[in-house]
Protein backbone atom coordinates (compact mmCIF):
# COMPACT_ATOMS: atom_id res chain seq x y z
CA UNK A 1 0.00 0.00 0.00
CA UNK A 2 1.67 3.78 -0.56
CA UNK A 3 1.84 6.14 1.71
CA UNK A 4 0.69 8.90 -1.25
CA UNK A 5 -1.62 11.40 -0.04
CA UNK A 6 -3.05 14.04 -1.84
CA UNK A 7 -5.21 17.40 -0.80
CA UNK A 8 -6.40 20.61 -2.29
CA UNK A 9 -5.65 24.08 -0.94
CA UNK A 10 -8.76 25.75 0.65
CA UNK A 11 -10.03 28.90 -1.83
CA UNK A 12 -9.31 32.53 -0.52
CA UNK A 13 -13.35 33.11 -0.90
CA UNK A 14 -13.91 30.86 2.49
CA UNK A 15 -11.54 33.19 4.49
CA UNK A 16 -13.71 34.54 7.68
CA UNK A 17 -15.35 37.61 7.29
CA UNK A 18 -13.14 38.61 10.66
CA UNK A 19 -10.16 37.19 11.98
CA UNK A 20 -8.12 33.96 10.85
CA UNK A 21 -8.84 30.88 9.96
CA UNK A 22 -6.03 27.87 10.07
CA UNK A 23 -6.11 24.48 8.31
CA UNK A 24 -4.00 21.99 9.17
CA UNK A 25 -3.05 20.14 5.74
CA UNK A 26 -0.68 17.53 6.33
CA UNK A 27 1.78 16.46 9.27
CA UNK A 28 4.91 13.75 9.49
CA UNK A 29 7.70 14.12 11.36
CA UNK A 30 6.28 16.44 14.15
CA UNK A 31 6.56 18.96 10.90
CA UNK A 32 2.81 20.59 10.68
CA UNK A 33 1.49 22.12 7.57
CA UNK A 34 -0.95 24.79 7.87
CA UNK A 35 -2.77 27.27 5.40
CA UNK A 36 -4.30 30.24 6.65
CA UNK A 37 -6.75 32.50 5.52
CA UNK A 38 -6.83 35.76 6.70
CA UNK A 39 -9.92 38.41 7.17
CA UNK A 40 -10.32 41.74 8.55
CA UNK A 41 -8.32 42.38 11.82
CA UNK A 42 -10.46 44.02 14.38
CA UNK A 43 -6.84 45.04 16.25
CA UNK A 44 -3.19 43.61 15.35
CA UNK A 45 -3.01 39.47 16.32
CA UNK A 46 0.38 39.08 18.59
CA UNK A 47 2.31 35.88 18.13
CA UNK A 48 5.04 34.16 20.35
CA UNK A 49 5.45 30.64 19.06
CA UNK A 50 6.99 28.16 20.62
CA UNK A 51 8.48 26.53 17.37
CA UNK A 52 10.14 27.62 14.50
CA UNK A 53 7.92 28.60 11.60
CA UNK A 54 8.24 29.39 7.97
CA UNK A 55 5.35 31.01 6.14
CA UNK A 56 4.67 32.06 2.51
CA UNK A 57 1.42 34.39 1.77
CA UNK A 58 -0.10 32.98 -1.37
CA UNK A 59 -2.44 35.71 -1.98
CA UNK A 60 -3.83 38.71 -0.94
CA UNK A 61 -1.21 41.08 0.93
CA UNK A 62 -0.52 41.60 4.82
CA UNK A 63 1.70 43.47 6.87
CA UNK A 64 3.91 41.69 9.94
CA UNK A 65 5.86 43.68 12.49
CA UNK A 66 8.75 41.71 13.48
CA UNK A 67 11.43 43.50 15.99
CA UNK A 68 10.18 47.21 15.38
CA UNK A 69 10.15 46.45 11.53
CA UNK A 70 7.27 46.68 9.69
CA UNK A 71 7.49 44.42 6.87
CA UNK A 72 4.38 44.37 3.81
CA UNK A 73 4.09 41.12 2.20
CA UNK A 74 2.76 40.41 -1.16
CA UNK A 75 2.14 36.93 -3.05
CA UNK A 76 5.39 35.27 -3.30
CA UNK A 77 7.06 37.06 -0.21
CA UNK A 78 8.46 34.36 2.59
CA UNK A 79 9.54 35.07 5.99
CA UNK A 80 11.27 32.83 8.96
CA UNK A 81 11.01 33.42 12.53
CA UNK A 82 12.53 31.28 14.89
CA UNK A 83 10.95 30.22 18.16
CA UNK A 84 10.00 32.96 20.44
CA UNK A 85 10.54 36.12 17.91
CA UNK A 86 7.53 38.22 19.16
CA UNK A 87 5.85 39.39 16.17
CA UNK A 88 2.18 40.60 15.29
CA UNK A 89 -0.11 40.38 12.06
CA UNK A 90 -0.51 43.94 11.51
CA UNK A 91 -3.02 43.98 8.61
CA UNK A 92 -4.28 41.04 5.79
CA UNK A 93 -6.71 41.94 3.18
CA UNK A 94 -9.41 40.03 3.50
CA UNK A 95 -9.53 36.85 1.92
CA UNK A 96 -5.47 36.41 1.69
CA UNK A 97 -3.95 33.19 2.20
CA UNK A 98 -0.52 31.82 3.58
CA UNK A 99 1.04 28.49 3.70
CA UNK A 100 2.61 27.96 7.33
CA UNK A 101 5.11 25.31 7.60
CA UNK A 102 6.10 24.60 11.92
CA UNK A 103 9.04 22.80 12.67
CA UNK A 104 9.18 21.25 16.73
CA UNK A 105 10.32 22.68 19.42
CA UNK A 106 13.25 20.21 19.82
CA UNK A 107 14.56 21.23 15.79
CA UNK A 108 13.91 25.09 16.87
CA UNK A 109 16.98 27.00 15.86
CA UNK A 110 18.54 30.50 16.14
CA UNK A 111 18.77 31.00 12.59
CA UNK A 112 18.09 34.55 11.03
CA UNK A 113 17.13 34.40 7.45
CA UNK A 114 15.29 37.81 6.24
CA UNK A 115 12.57 38.21 3.69
CA UNK A 116 13.67 37.33 0.24
CA UNK A 117 11.84 38.71 -2.97
CA UNK A 118 12.64 36.83 -5.86
CA UNK A 119 13.96 39.22 -8.93
CA UNK A 120 11.40 40.97 -11.33
CA UNK A 121 10.96 38.71 -14.61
Amino acid sequence: MSAFRRGHLVDSSLAPVNGERTDELFQLHGVVIEQILSGELAAPIEFDQDHDEWVVLVDGGAELEIDNERLSLDPGDWVFLPWHTPHRLVRANPGTRWLAIHFPAEEASDATVPIRRAPAR
